[in-house]
């Protein structure tokens, strides 16, 4: 599921790389926000920081996002692992937290994270790092150790009450006249400290570049930074980084 929201920005980002030759370079504005420290502590809060909306109506990056004025209810949930009678693993939501936005302005607060709430090292990995890096047995993470990554829910799907249809994430744009990227933060909890590293990887058949990394993590909440550049000559790379920038709060659909 957080691989689906990170994708639906990415109709804007192609739609957009076409018209970057005849439009000026330009950057989403920051809202004043200021980039802070990526080391939080054990208690995670948000208040007030106001939520914008996909324009899917633009060839500029300076007005890809609409500011929303309404309300909803946060559901914060992380995906997490069982297993039943035959011991076999299956995946199911926890629910971690809750919060709210009212008149635009999202409000969200989670304690430390129970044990129950997390993924061993090998789920983790494979979960949020290896299935959306693509680098497969290139990445590790020293020592092992458990840890998960929250999803803000603001709505269900109406018949089954469960299927999260809608979400915020933290993305911001930025382009040239040639190339477009997105940067998406991902909230981490690790139970201890540790460092996830990988190598680069190149699929010159798809014209991908996965740059190499080393996430450094402290015990507690880290802010992840991914993000991925697209050109104008079909080029694509990606890269990881440990870091909080000053990007906004963007609620989409989750497919």
């Amino acid at each position: 599921m957080k691989i689906l929201i990170r994708n639906a920005m990415f109709f804007i980002l192609t739609a957009i790389i076409p018209l970057l030759t005849v439009t000026c370079a330009d950057t989403a504005p920051d809202d004043k926000i200021k980039e802070a420290s990526a080391y939080l502590s054990d208690k995670l809060s948000v208040a007030g920081e106001q939520v914008w909306m996909p324009n899917y109506n633009t060839g500029k990056v300076s007005q890809m996002l609409l500011k929303f004025e309404g309300d909803r209810t946060v559901d914060v949930i992380v995906e997490v692992i069982g297993y039943n009678e035959e011991n076999k693993p299956f995946s199911y939501i926890e629910h971690a937290g809750s919060g709210e936005i009212k008149k635009g302005k999202l409000t969200f607060n989670i304690d430390k994270m129970d044990d129950d709430y997390l993924l061993d090292g090998d789920n983790l990995l494979y979960f949020y790092f290896k299935d959306w890096y693509k680098t497969g047995d290139n990445m590790v993470m020293t020592p092992k150790v458990k840890g998960n990554i929250i999803t803000l829910v603001t709505l269900y799907d109406d018949d089954s009450g469960t299927e999260p249809v809608e979400a915020v994430i933290r993305e911001g744009f930025s382009g040239t006249s040639a190339s477009l990227t997105g940067e998406y933060i991902y909230y981490l909890y690790v139970n201890d400290d540790c460092t996830i590293s990988a190598g680069k990887v190149e699929k010159t058949d798809f014209q991908y570049t996965f740059n190499e990394f080393e996430l450094s993590l402290r015990r507690g909440w880290n802010t992840i930074c991914k993000s991925e550049t697209y050109t104008t000559t079909g080029d694509s790379s990606y890269s990881m980084t440990v870091k909080n920038p000053a990007i906004r709060w963007v609620m989409q659909k989750t497919k």
